[in-house]
């Protein structure tokens, strides 16, 4: 894990703390260290290198995780194989929408 840049680790950190995968949350700010941010995601996650592609295990297997993977070559995050634009992703804006229209709840 160590061969993954400050910058990918705090836009995957980002994107946790957007979807709540993680608790208690990891703070990810600028002015933490890298191997402060590396210790704490070791704390929730396992670490398997295969040929050349490192996958983040979660620790608690009850979690509802896409399957996290990095491959070095392409230096890009995969999640569930689909090769995923982190720093994009994790600065999109969260999109929401009020509608004045009347709703009706089933139960």
């Amino acid at each position: 894990m160590d061969r993954i840049c400050k910058p990918h680790i705090v836009d995957l950190l980002r994107i946790s703390d957007q979807r709540r995968w993680l608790w208690p949350r990891i703070r990810y700010a600028s002015i933490r260290s890298k191997p402060t941010l590396l210790a704490d995601l070791r704390t929730h996650f396992r670490e398997k290198v295969t040929a050349g592609v490192l996958e983040l295990i979660p620790r608690n297997g009850r979690l509802k995780l896409p399957r996290i993977q990095y491959d070095y070559r392409t230096k890009r995050f995969l999640f569930d194989g689909k090769p995923i634009d982190v720093p994009k992703v994790s600065r999109k804006r969260i999109q929401f929408e009020i509608s004045s229209e009347p709703v009706t709840l089933t139960f």
